[in-house]
């Protein structure tokens, strides 16, 4: 949960029930709080996907800089990754997948998800 949430009993900022799963706030002042029961797929969802870099890309100042970030190496290793494509960058849930979904999408980059990537 990314806005910042007031309490209604005492104007106090709520903080996460639970910082792994968004089910609710709660007062760290008062106790209110509300909770839900809808929890989202992409957080109980235990497949293990693996993003792999395709051949199409350049090693690009931003293409290097996101390969890099995304494999958590250096640019000269990220290089490489982009000259050996299909390679993969990353193995994970779906919630870390989607982030870095999102990172490859805004920089342009050319990428599949295997298994069939739902979010």
């Amino acid at each position: 949960m990314n806005k910042e949430y007031i309490c209604e009993k005492c104007g106090t900022e709520m903080v996460p029930i639970d910082k792994k799963i968004p089910v609710g706030l709660t007062c760290p002042n008062c106790g209110w709080g509300w909770a839900t029961t809808y929890i989202d797929p992409i957080i109980e969802d235990d497949t293990v996907y693996s993003v792999v870099l395709q051949k199409e890309n350049k090693a690009l100042k931003n293409t290097l800089k996101t390969v890099s970030a995304i494999a958590k190496c250096n640019y000269i290793k990220a290089k490489e990754y982009i000259d050996n494509a299909p390679v993969e960058l990353f193995r994970g849930k779906a919630i870390e997948v989607k982030n870095l979904k999102e990172q490859l999408d805004s920089a342009n980059i050319s990428f599949v998800i295997v298994p069939d990537f739902p979010y």
